[in-house]
């Protein structure tokens, strides 16, 4: 395999149109572009391998060396013909019997210098359809970049658009947790059977100072009646009761709740004592909480 040092590479570099500065090839070399190593004796430099470089070549310019190796391996052997059939008229030149044809040697040249204007102009066009080529090439190396830096933006856009989004899940979640429980009492239940109604009139009973057993054989119609206050038959709170999507207003006191639990509460407190007072008198404790 051949290897070169950094001033041949530099050569073969120029040919490619990829750069004339050896201080760029000596910085590819250092970056790693360019593989190369260190030659035993330090005045040598660089050595690279053909391979290696034709490889950072291919990349610089990708299709190039195919198309150079055509180009030459055209104009080698185009040189070969027309120099193995101008040898044939050179010989013919020569020979004793043209040397005696004066008209026959003035036209043989004619069509020698034919030939080497042709063999010029072949070699120019070659040239300009090579640097078109060289042009296309850079074009699409280009776009092919450019395509990559748009890539590169939109995949950042991309990260950047999904670590906002995973902190918003993480902000949510830790919103969601610290939400307290007053917070989600405001919420406006709307529904209630009569059976946890029983039990919330229960805890009233249990708190009462005494005149209990006045009314535990009306505990069932009172329950019944205030409920059917509250409640239609379904269950579902009424309309009347709901004061705004904040608030309850009860239709025995006249205030306003944000609890529904505590309404009813109070709601049968009053009813209480409005059942118990006319006969002794009993007071509510806590009459006044909401």
């Amino acid at each position: 395999m051949e290897v070169y040092n950094v001033h041949q590479a530099l050569k073969i570099l120029q040919e490619y149109y990829i750069t004339d500065s050896i201080q760029m090839v000596t910085r590819w070399i250092r970056e790693g572009k360019i593989k190369a190593e260190r030659s035993a004796n330090r005045k040598e430099g660089w050595r690279i391998h053909h391979d290696d470089l034709f490889e950072f070549i291919e990349e610089q310019r990708p299709g190039l060396p195919e198309v150079m190796g055509v180009y030459e391996w055209y104009v080698e052997n185009s040189f070969s013909m027309l120099a193995n059939d101008h040898r044939e008229k050179h010989n013919k030149l020569d020979s004793e019997e043209v040397k005696g044809d004066s008209t026959y040697q003035e036209e043989l040249m004619k069509q020698l210098m034919e030939e080497k204007n042709q063999l010029e102009n072949q070699l120019i066009n070659m040239q300009d359809e090579l640097n078109l080529v060289y042009e296309q090439i850079t074009e699409l190396t280009v776009k092919v970049q450019k395509l990559e830096e748009e890539n590169a933006f939109l995949m950042g856009l991309y990260e950047q658009m999904d670590e906002m989004y995973q902190e918003l899940i993480k902000k949510n979640q830790q919103e969601s947790s610290n939400e307290t429980p007053k917070t989600m009492e405001r919420k406006l239940e709307k529904v209630m059977s009569t059976e946890d109604f029983k039990k919330i009139f229960k805890e009233v009973i249990n708190k009462y100072e005494g005149g209990t057993v006045n009314f535990m054989q009306q505990e069932n119609e009172l329950i019944n009646e205030i409920y059917t206050l509250f409640f239609n038959e379904d269950g579902e709170l009424k309309n009347e009761v709901i004061y705004d999507d904040e608030e309850y207003r009860c239709p025995l006191t006249k205030k306003k709740y944000k609890n529904l639990r505590s309404m009813l509460k109070n709601a049968i407190r009053t009813k209480l004592k409005q059942t118990l007072n006319p006969v002794d008198g009993t007071v509510l404790a806590n009459d006044s909480s909401r």
